[in-house]
């Protein structure tokens, strides 16, 4: 079952956040594409969703799911 990531800029939109789908800080950056790299990286890694919400309310979602043969062999 693949679970999320979600990257959104902090309250005081200093630096961006990469958390969990219980809402976990896993860290903060100063770009978004620093945090976008990080996100996407374990997102990949554990077949999540990531999600990037954007300052002016935008959403944008990816996908790394993986299927039931590639999470059975996976380490």
């Amino acid at each position: 079952m693949a679970t999320s990531i979600h990257i959104a800029p902090d309250d005081s939109f200093d630096d961006w956040v990469v958390r969990d789908e219980n809402g976990a800080e896993l860290g903060h950056y100063p770009t978004r594409e620093e945090a976008e790299i990080v996100g996407e990286t374990r997102a990949r890694k554990r077949g999540d969703e990531l999600f990037i919400h954007l300052p002016d309310g935008r959403t944008s979602r990816k996908s790394f799911a993986k299927g039931w043969l590639a999470r059975w062999f996976s380490t």
